[in-house]
């Protein structure tokens, strides 16, 4: 909040793989991690709401644990706990996904947006001293980020078809032969699916991502 320095990526869906990849994704951009970040009571990241106490869900938790920052809640139904991060949102929506961007895929649309707002960051001044400045004062007084990446996969116990077929949320997916009629374990990622079975593993692109960019193009995404 100090330099007003800014992150943001696109995702297919709003679910707890993407909150968590955000997550992963911001930090090694910035190449820090902030002491304490503030969050609204979403379910990806609250299991459960004990008076002022908040239980987090597993997986966050782990990512807590992973880049030792703390997690702060707003107050339920006080929007303005968090104004400045609504702000922000609408700001980036004006000024850098208005008109609707296009592009061949959501990576690249979000790579063209973090690029735009890495520029607009550099060119901005704040009486009269660079942003830029700003930032590496900021920067010192965040955490490193460790030299090992947080793992953004969520585990699924599967069984192997006897046609070496895993099914994973309504889609299916091929395994090698030798493993049909045994029990494997999935890791759903944000864009893909790695199965692992007797010390092998194997990854495909989620099948109900490719099907949705099938029937939309991907031309013109609305954000």
């Amino acid at each position: 909040m100090y330099s007003g320095r800014k992150f943001a990526w696109l995702y297919e869906r709003c679910d707890q793989l993407a909150f968590l990849d955000g997550h992963v994704r911001a930090f090694a951009h910035l190449g820090a991690v902030a002491k304490r970040c503030v969050y609204d009571n979403l379910a990806a990241a609250v299991r459960k709401t004990v008076g002022a106490r908040r239980e987090l869900t597993g997986r966050f938790l782990a990512l807590v644990s992973h880049y030792l920052f703390e997690p702060d809640f707003a107050r339920i139904g006080e929007g303005h706990d968090k104004g400045g991060v609504e702000s922000r949102g609408k700001a980036i929506r004006l000024e850098h996904l208005t008109p609707i961007s296009s592009g061949d895929s959501l990576d690249a649309i979000s790579r063209q947006l973090l690029g735009g707002l890495d520029a607009t960051f550099a060119a901005r001044h704040d009486a009269c001293r660079p942003r830029s400045e700003l930032w590496a004062e900021e920067r010192a007084q965040l955490l490193p980020v460790p030299a090992t990446s947080f793992e953004v996969y969520k585990p699924l116990p599967v069984e192997i078809s006897s046609r070496a077929m895993v099914r994973i949320e309504g889609a299916w997916y091929s395994v090698p032969s030798r493993w049909a009629r045994l029990n494997a374990t999935a890791y759903l990622g944000v864009d893909d699916v790695r199965i692992t079975c007797m010390g092998e593993s194997v990854t495909h692109p989620q099948r109900g991502l490719e099907l949705a960019r099938s029937a939309i193009g991907l031309r013109r995404v609305a954000v």
